[in-house]
């Protein structure tokens, strides 16, 4: 979920994140919600001169982690989704297609806690490089690419176990090239 080190340090644009092709509620921006969430202490940290900025920053790494735990989230369903395909075509007596279906579930498990741990752009206090709340935007609105991607992988994965448990093997393994080329999508934008 973050970009790579030479853009952030250039300070320059952030690449896209996957497109998402699936058409579907469009993600809430959590940084509204964590903004209007504030408690009293919060409220009076942001009138303090110079407390502000840095109450800000706290607020937008917040909505970001929840950003990341969500995204996290839609790809476990996905690795459920084929962990639950694996098991109907190990009952079926469907061999062949476990064989697409290991890296698949492989990838998930390595990219689910990649996302649901990444850092959240902190800073020293005098460091060469300043993680500025400006920064801190474009970083959280590069997030939230991830969970339109991780929505559209979600999806694609959802009918999986239904079509494990059918005889059309070819469909199966459009279906698990298609999952596999968006989970390395998501890893090479990570």
């Amino acid at each position: 979920m973050r970009p790579t080190a030479s853009a952030r340090r250039a300070g320059g644009p952030i690449p896209a994140p996957p497109a998402s092709a699936a058409a579907g509620p469009a993600p809430v921006d959590l940084r509204e919600k964590v903004d209007q969430d504030r408690g009293t202490l919060k409220r009076l940290q942001l009138l303090v001169p110079g407390f502000r900025a840095y109450r800000q920053g706290e607020d937008i790494r917040a909505a970001d982690s929840i950003l990341r735990r969500q995204v996290a989230d839609k790809i476990k369903n996905a690795r459920t989704s084929a962990e639950n395909a694996r098991a109907a075509l190990t009952q079926s007596g469907q061999f062949s297609v476990l064989m697409d279906l290991a890296p698949l579930i492989s990838d998930l498990l390595t990219l689910e806690p990649k996302i649901r741990s990444a850092e959240q752009g902190y800073s020293g206090i005098s460091p060469a490089t300043r993680v500025g709340n400006a920064d801190l935007d474009r970083l959280y609105e590069y997030d939230y690419g991830f969970v339109l991607a991780g929505d559209q992988l979600d999806q694609t994965l959802a009918p999986l176990p239904a079509l494990a448990a059918g005889a059309n093997a070819a469909d199966l393994q459009r279906l698990v090239a298609s999952a596999r080329s968006q989970v390395s999508q998501l890893q090479q934008a990570f």
